[in-house]
C-alpha cells in the first residue's frame, strides 16, 4: 500500500460520517502506510504501536 493515497479513506471514521471529503492532505488516515481497516478492527495502530481510542466523547473538549 502506497503512502499518501486515498486507499485508507474508506476506513476513516470521519470520512464515513461525511465530516471529511477525502481531500485533506494533513489527514493521518490518508498518509498511513498500513491497512487502516485492520487497525480499526483491533483498535491498535500497527504503525505507531499505540491503542486507538475512537470514542467521540473522549475527544469532546466542551
Amino acid at each position: 500500500m502506497a503512502v499518501g493515497t486515498e486507499i485508507n479513506c474508506k476506513y476513516c471514521p470521519d470520512f464515513n460520517k461525511n465530516r471529511c471529503d477525502g481531500k485533506a492532505t494533513d489527514c493521518l488516515c490518508r498518509a498511513c502506510p498500513r491497512n487502516m481497516g485492520q487497525c480499526l478492527c483491533v483498535k491498535y495502530c500497527r504503525e505507531t504501536e499505540s491503542v486507538l481510542n475512537l470514542d467521540e466523547d473522549y475527544y469532546n473538549l466542551d
